[in-house]
């Protein structure tokens, strides 16, 4: 069939209109529209959405490519497939090729069809099952970008455009909508952002704190998601949801720990010289307080500056904080206790009162006035039931500081049977606990080995020494 004469469909090839509606319409229509009415070249173009269809399942590429080269080119509207399977095939074809000039043909061709999909999305969206935004689609050219740029281009490959198609998918799909961004598209942004941070040595540590929070926040946000789908009975959704989300926040932790961009004396260094630039703007100084927050500065005296420099503009519950972590250090605890209230006050509902006796916890956490962190844990779930799962993992963590690890594990299963969102970090606090408690047995048994040796060598040394 592939080697049938198309002198008699070349002559049929219209122009594509530019907003055609297929909407119900039948795949020999969609054919005919850019081909005509010519029952042979409709024949032959089905013909040819059929054995791209086989070639996709059977995985040959190559054949597959030569489908897909002619469906492109005469029957551009047959089927959506066209556009979202060909990525992957493309894929295997740079994978699989030895020679560096097809590689790079390949790869030019695979960026191509991303922005023809992007030109035809309207007309496609007309008789796709499933409707794609051109957030979605940049979110799978980001992808297959990363996935392949470095090899197709060689040394012309640059990481910054591999992390530029990250950022723009996402923040098209933010302010137009589109799918869920998946917990391993973060996951990769993240690591993109990482490996340009470490490349630069720490050049791009502001963005790269960012990124993690922006990620971190994201999967966080779908996690809740799941967390309301279980409260709605939908268990099977629930659970896609977690699968889809918490294995790749907590890559996205271990990133960050692995990282070396929270380290204190650096993130001290830079938000000391960004100060004075930073200390008239509401904005930058609530962000970076959070950041500081988040990388456990509460302690360091820039922080402190930031927090006075914000709540001087507009009073907030983050700078408040602040403000009471400053008068804790400093011994002042009436003050304390009055910015800790004073955030409160300034909470605008219950559930951000929840979310603040959270962050007074972690205050106190750090400060290690665990008795207080522990009556602030419980506040948050007075406050906001729906913060009762993480409030639970908090007590757990303090727990296992003080060396309550049968609490601690106790905590632990109550925040997993509350919070669907925190089960994961629970079940791998409970692990991290148990290893402890394995660890500390076995310390106790070889100290009780030691000692009972000792005092049997010290009896048998009386004993000679008596001279018996």
């Amino acid at each position: 069939m592939k080697k049938l004469t198309l002198a008699m469909l070349l002559a049929l090839i219209g122009a594509a209109a530019m907003a055609q509606n297929f909407e119900n319409s039948t795949i020999e229509e969609r054919i005919a529209y850019s081909t005509g009415n010519d029952e042979d070249s409709i024949k032959l173009a089905k013909g040819y959405v059929t054995m791209f269809q086989q070639t996709r399942a059977n995985q040959e590429w190559k054949d597959m490519y030569e489908d897909y080269t002619w469906l492109k080119k005469y029957a551009p509207f047959a089927q959506n497939g066209i556009y979202s399977q060909s990525p992957i095939m493309f894929y295997y074809l740079i994978k699989g090729e030895q020679d560096q000039a097809k590689k790079r043909k390949y790869f030019d061709e695979m960026m191509e069809l991303f922005d023809l999909r992007q030109k035809n999305l309207d007309v496609l969206n007309t008789f796709a099952k499933t409707k794609s935004t051109l957030g979605d689609v940049l979110s799978v050219k980001a992808e297959y970008y990363n996935f392949v740029a470095q090899e197709a281009l060689g040394q012309e490959y640059d990481l910054r455009e591999s992390y530029k198609n990250f950022a723009d998918a996402i923040k098209m799909v933010n302010e137009q909508g589109g799918r869920e961004i998946t917990g391993s598209f973060l996951q990769t942004f993240f690591q993109v952002s990482d490996f340009i941070y470490q490349a630069t040595k720490g050049g791009t540590r502001e963005q790269f704190l960012q990124d993690y929070l922006d990620s971190k926040e994201a999967c966080e946000k779908m996690l809740q998601l799941a967390k309301e789908a279980q409260e709605e009975g939908d268990t099977t959704r629930a659970q896609q949801l977690l699968a889809t989300y918490d294995a790749p926040l907590a890559a996205i932790e271990q990133i960050f720990s692995q990282s070396g961009a929270a380290d204190s004396a650096q993130l001290i260094s830079i938000y000391t010289k960004k100060f004075d630039a930073y200390k008239e703007d509401i904005n930058k100084l609530n962000s970076s307080l959070t950041i500081m927050q988040n990388n456990d500065l509460n302690e360091a005296d820039i922080y402190y500056q930031y927090a006075e420099a914000a709540y001087a503009i507009e009073p907030s519950y983050t700078s408040a904080i602040g403000l009471a972590q400053k008068a804790q250090k400093d011994g002042q605890l009436n003050k304390m206790l009055e910015y800790y209230n004073k955030a409160l006050e300034l909470a605008s509902s219950d559930a951000r009162r929840g979310v603040i006796c959270l962050n007074i916890c972690n205050g106190l956490t750090k400060s290690k006035q665990y008795t207080g962190a522990l009556t602030y844990a419980q506040k948050a779930i007075d406050y906001n039931a729906d913060l009762t799962g993480k409030a639970y993992l908090k007590m757990a963590n303090i727990n296992a500081l003080i060396g309550q690890y049968g609490d601690a594990i106790a905590y632990c299963g109550k925040a997993s049977a509350a919070d669907i969102t925190v089960s994961g970090s629970a079940n791998r606090l409970k692990e991290s606990i148990q290893k402890a408690q394995a660890s500390q047995a076995e310390n106790a048994k070889a100290r009780k080995a030691y000692d009972d040796f000792i005092k049997r060598q010290k009896a048998e040394e009386d004993f000679w020494k008596g001279g018996r």
